[in-house]
């Protein structure tokens, strides 16, 4: 019971509990859209507008949050962040016109922009020895979410197109009352904020223009998510040209790239960078990211398939929270929410160029896009070999040093199994 108790009242359990809510809530919605904004006479043009729209927006204030959460707390923003998520569930599903649903997804888009803020939570809540590993948990909460979320939204959309969309406001309004009743406000008082938060477009840009360490992990961010959301657009059009592989065979692979995240991100991130550390842990993911991108192409049956995609799902699954760890060693303890945020901000932009670049590149040669982004991990990884003789220490005001009621000591939370 003690132990179930600590790990209750845990930031960092409620941080990965609030994730997995809040992209349950965000993965139902992803498959149903399209056939709303269909319903509503958009075409296959303003479906892709309308995602990167939304997209567009997380990049510009994923940033601003994570320095207004830097500035007056990680609670506030996170919790006013979901009621405006709350809000746009609600206009998607009232919209009687496209205006109405940009403006609706745009807000949601800004509601959408706390993943740094909550990383911030993290960083906040643990010690430098189990960062990693709770970074991790958090990336197993999105990973889970994208699993359930969608699943959840099929089963709901024979009850009508608008009620999944209701439901995903009840569960946004449900995430904010847990971390209103139950998130501790982790930003140290005695840190002291900047003076004024950086916002608009360029909030987050003085960390990397002043360390030159959080400008490089930032530009790995962007390369690798370029290189793995550009995978993820045209694989299943891969399969189709080269194996004629439908839907069903293209989600059952996809369930098993997201296992073999989850296994990492969840479980094996911890015992890894106890092993061999967090900065050649970062370069093995992105090699085995490339890897398996370059072999995708002239892998001509199931067994290489598998293979392939098992290589870049361990390199996925590495390189996500051990670029958010060394980040929040790197940066200053009064810009952690800034400096996650702003890594989180240009995984958006990742996330826009990857699908636009794949595409592009598929029309050209069927092998290009997967050469193409085997090329951007292997720059990322000569980008990480100055990490390798980098010593991190940990920012001023580590966790040690927090109040009781915000943190646990590393003890317990071993003991807790965090």
């Amino acid at each position: 019971m003690n132990n179930i108790s600590r790990i209750a009242r845990s930031p960092v359990f409620l941080m990965a509990l609030t994730v997995f809510i809040d992209f349950t809530g965000f993965g139902l919605v992803i498959p149903l859209l399209p056939f709303w904004a269909e319903h509503l006479g958009a075409s296959a043009l303003l479906i892709g507008l309308l995602s990167t729209s939304f997209a567009l927006i997380q990049f510009v204030f994923t940033p601003m949050l994570g320095a207004l959460s830097d500035r007056f707390g990680r609670k506030p923003i996170i919790l006013s962040s979901l009621l405006i998520e709350a809000l746009s569930f609600a206009l998607t599903a009232l919209a009687g016109s496209l205006p109405l649903l940009f403006v609706a997804r745009t807000i949601g888009g800004l509601g959408a922009s706390n993943l740094g803020s909550a990383q911030a939570v993290v960083a906040d809540s643990t010690p430098r020895e189990s960062r990693a590993r709770a970074m991790g948990m958090i990336g197993a909460a999105i990973g889970l979410g994208f699993v359930v979320g969608p699943a959840l939204g099929g089963l709901l959309a024979p009850l009508g197109l608008a009620f999944p969309f209701w439901v995903s406001m009840g569960i946004a309004l449900l995430n904010a009352v847990l971390v209103w009743a139950f998130l501790p406000e982790t930003r140290r008082q005695r840190v002291k904020p900047a003076s004024t938060p950086r916002l608009a477009l360029f909030g987050g840009w003085k960390q990397t223009t002043g360390n030159a360490t959080v400008a490089r992990l930032v530009l790995i961010n962007l390369l690798y998510t370029v290189a793995f959301a550009g995978m993820e657009t045209v694989f299943a059009l891969f399969t189709q040209r080269t194996f004629g592989w439908t839907a069903m065979q293209n989600g059952l692979l996809f369930t098993y790239v997201g296992a073999i995240v989850v296994l990492m991100q969840g479980g094996l991130i911890g015992l890894l960078v106890k092993r061999i550390g967090e900065q050649r842990l970062l370069l093995i993911g992105l090699l085995l990211l490339a890897g398996g991108l370059l072999l995708l192409p002239v892998s001509t049956h199931l067994a290489l398939i598998l293979l392939t995609l098992g290589l870049l799902s361990a390199g996925d699954g590495a390189v996500t929270p051990i670029v958010s760890t060394l980040l929040s060693f790197a940066g200053p303890a009064e810009a952690q929410g800034e400096t996650l945020g702003l890594a989180q901000g240009m995984a958006g932009l990742g996330r826009m160029l990857g699908p636009l670049i794949a595409g592009s590149l598929f029309t050209l040669s069927i092998p290009l896009p997967f050469l193409f982004g085997g090329l951007l991990a292997i720059i990322g990884a000569v980008l990480a070999l100055p990490l390798l003789r980098q010593q991190f220490h940990p920012v001023q005001g580590e966790v040690a040093e927090s109040t009781a009621t915000e943190t646990e000591t590393l003890a317990e939370r071993e003991e807790a199994g965090i």
